[in-house]
């Protein structure tokens, strides 16, 4: 697919793409899955490459300068959610993909460049590779209930999902030197991965889970599906803990209301992070030693709808990567 792209804003890069991942969102959107695509669609929403070009009032970013680019690539800059830093809650906010602007639609990573506002540019730190793309969205959908949930080394947390957001959870609780950390999964295959990644325990979801009943703080379910069996996930955490919901599953939840209501468990959305939460977030990553685990794709299209085809059958370990300037047919 080839498109003309609208004009460059005065308060706009234009972003050549060097790496950009294939994430759960984009077989969503591809699928119809959500029930909210618009075709044509280009996805990618967490990719880093190099600006190309400058809009006249962008002083703060330069040519050739390596960025990322999150889902989020516009806000209004002046609501209470923008200077509360939550401008990815903007309800004027663009999306980096499937998203519409004065009358264009938005296309993603996949494409060989992309312009967006300057301010959802992030320079990204000289000690993160290209291939660490994921974190501009699996990492900040991740890292964010650390810090918006207080989770310090005197939580304990659980993880439930080990694929493309909870080993990076897993990680983040490391780095934040959780008391407890502990791994839920639906079988013992990625035990001694979660234990690299961080996890201290290791559950399976199907086994007896006695001694883990109200052992977690705060529960990050970074996977479900049909099978989820949501009085089991409630049952590990303690009185008056949280359960953050971090995916979105194509089919609405059901929760057993009487396992919060009377354990005072509060349930919790997350969505990625503001521009700040990104610059902060790369910033520890850069500390800290968190990246993604990741297999490359190339840039041909045989090779993306490879990566699609990876991530659609379960086969993705942790997180798939497009790699390579430009985008080739075959």
């Amino acid at each position: 697919m080839e498109f003309e792209p609208r004009l460059l804003e005065d308060d706009e890069v234009e972003v050549e793409v060097h790496t950009c991942g294939i994430c759960g969102t984009d077989v969503h959107q591809l699928t119809n899955g959500w029930k909210r695509a618009t075709f044509p669609l280009i996805p990618g929403h967490e990719f880093i490459g190099t600006i190309t070009k400058l809009g006249k009032d962008v002083k703060h970013l330069t040519l050739g300068q390596r960025v990322g680019v999150c889902p989020v690539c516009r806000s209004c800059g002046s609501c209470d959610h923008c200077n509360s830093s939550h401008g990815q809650l903007c309800f004027n906010k663009v999306t980096t993909y499937n998203g519409q602007y004065k009358g264009h639609t938005t296309y993603g990573g996949y494409a060989n460049k992309v312009r967006l506002q300057a301010a959802w540019a992030i320079p990204i730190p000289d000690n993160i590779e290209d291939e660490s793309a994921p974190l501009l969205c699996a990492g900040i959908t991740t890292y964010l209930p650390f810090k918006h949930q207080n989770i310090n080394e005197s939580t304990s947390v659980g993880v439930v999902g080990i694929g493309g957001l909870g080993h990076l959870a897993l990680q983040w609780a490391r780095a934040k030197k959780c008391k407890r950390v502990i791994a839920f999964s639906t079988s013992l295959k990625k035990k001694e991965e979660a234990k690299q990644l961080g996890a201290t325990d290791f559950a399976v979801l199907s086994d007896d889970m006695a001694s883990f009943i109200q052992s977690v703080d705060v529960l990050l379910v970074c996977g479900s599906g049909k099978s989820t069996d949501w009085g089991q996930l409630l049952s590990v955490i303690k009185l008056r803990g949280k359960l953050v919901l971090l995916d979105i599953p194509e089919e609405n939840i059901s929760i057993p209301s009487a396992s919060f209501i009377y354990k005072h468990i509060q349930i919790v959305g997350s969505f990625i992070g503001s521009n700040d939460d990104v610059k902060e977030m790369l910033q520890f990553a850069s500390e800290t030693g968190v990246r993604p685990w990741v297999q490359t794709v190339g840039n041909s299209l045989e090779e993306v709808n490879k990566g699609v085809e990876l991530l659609m059958n379960g086969k993705a370990h942790y997180r798939i990567v497009i790699t390579g300037k430009g985008r080739y047919k075959d």
